[in-house]
């Protein structure tokens, strides 16, 4: 699970966890990663394995976590920016933090684990997609978000009729994901 330490991607971690299921917690904030796996642990005993691995998508692609052996990805990483502000007014760093978390990080890791579920022939790949993209569209100062967003409900519809024969089930949840 991407983007575990708030908010879906952390409720989705601990569903989880209730399932039974071990997990590969991944975030950029080590404390947090820390603090998300201990309530984890408390809540759901030991019976629930848990990796916790520190990534920073503004920073690194992804190729850090090569060959991790997933059975499903919950890419929940996103980024909508510092404030609200005209598509102009952002600088260079703040377009490309936010390129970065929101598409590198879903083409990054999915890339990542993809080998193993191929292997195995079976596999669920589910990307966090955005209201915005449909809902708001004319909600202004959301341009970049929302574009980003579009981007992981097609390409999540596009790998998933690349890899549906393949056993592995993907698919973008939100308004606009098919």
């Amino acid at each position: 699970v991407t983007g575990c330490t708030d908010g879906i991607g952390k409720a989705l971690a601990f569903e989880l966890a209730s399932k039974g299921l071990n997990l590969v917690l991944v975030s950029r904030n080590p404390q947090k990663l820390k603090s998300t796996s201990d309530k984890i642990w408390q809540k759901f005993g030991e019976k629930t394995q848990i990796k916790i691995i520190a990534l920073d998508f503004e920073k690194v692609s992804g190729e850090e976590i090569e060959g991790l052996d997933v059975g499903i990805l919950i890419n929940s990483a996103g980024l909508s920016g510092q404030r609200l502000r005209f598509f102009h007014e952002n600088s260079g760093e703040d377009i490309d933090s936010i390129l970065k978390v929101n598409i590198g990080s879903v083409c990054w890791v999915t890339k990542a684990v993809l080998p193993g579920m191929l292997k195995r022939k079976k596999g669920a790949i589910v990307s966090l997609g955005s209201g915005s993209t449909l809902v708001l569209p004319s909600y202004p100062c959301n341009a970049l978000y929302a574009g980003t967003k579009d981007y992981v409900a097609v390409f999540s519809h596009n790998l998933s009729i690349e890899y549906k024969e393949q056993g592995i089930d993907i698919q973008c949840q939100g308004h606009h994901c098919w």
